[in-house]
């Protein structure tokens, strides 16, 4: 392989390498699993929330029926003495009564109150239950969609290793310089450092050149310079 064929062949290498890198970066299924992530990511941070607000409600459920505890045994305690008959002045018993009443309403405010909150708690526990249910069922489309880019994914991977394997058989024919060369025009050319002298067209400008120079360059070395885009230019001859 004459360095020319070289050039030619790393540049399509190059551009094969480049396509399918690109067709890699862009499969659908990648950018559904980084859309379905962020989406997961909002989801657990709603889960996180709806368990702060059931914890929230579950130790107000706890702390209103303690209360209530404690009132039903305040209240059972001042019946207690008035049944038996501790308490015999009448003014003394009708305070007790009063403040029996008096505990009576507080419980049934408070269990009143109770009853909102574990009705909030329900309501609670059943959004953490959906939203852990929408969590498991966007992993396990995750999942699927992981196992089809890696289906997709690893052949494009395969063959773009398959690629540099052969690319980094062509470099063998070149010149640490003409590389360097190469390698620098990629850089600043978009990618494409090698154009073919097609005629008085230089292939990767599209480009003509005037008659004289191009006759001059056929009739020099295979490895030329493009007048217009300063690109690596090879030379064929015209069997070739």
């Amino acid at each position: 392989m004459t360095p020319g064929e070289a050039l030619i062949a790393l540049a399509a290498e190059d551009l094969a390498i480049a396509r399918a890198t690109k067709e890699l970066e862009e499969l659908p299924e990648k950018h559904a699993i980084i859309a379905l992530r962020h989406r997961l990511a909002e989801i657990e941070e709603a889960l996180e929330k709806a368990r702060d607000y059931c914890a929230k409600a579950d130790r107000l459920v706890a702390q209103a029926e303690d209360e209530a505890a404690s009132l039903s045994a305040k209240i059972e305690s001042e019946q207690a003495k008035v049944i038996s008959g501790q308490v015999t002045n009448p003014k003394e018993v009708q305070n007790l009564t009063r403040e029996i009443d008096a505990l009576l309403r507080k419980r049934n405010t408070l269990e009143n109150e109770t009853l909102k909150l574990m009705e909030k708690a329900e309501v609670g526990a059943a959004q953490v239950a959906k939203i852990h249910q929408a969590l498991e069922e966007g992993h396990a489309k995750e999942t699927q969609l992981i196992e089809r880019f890696k289906d997709r994914g690893g052949t494009l991977q395969t063959e773009i290793e398959r690629l540099k394997s052969e690319r980094q058989q062509t470099t063998r024919a070149l010149s640490a310089s003409t590389l360097a060369h190469y390698d620098s025009l990629r850089r600043t050319k978009h990618g494409i450092a090698v154009g073919v002298l097609d005629g008085d067209m230089c292939t990767a400008c599209r480009m003509a050149l005037p008659a004289e120079r191009a006759q001059a360059i056929h009739a020099g070395p295979e490895i030329a310079e493009c007048p217009n885009c300063r690109r690596i230019l090879v030379v064929r001859s015209e069997s070739a």
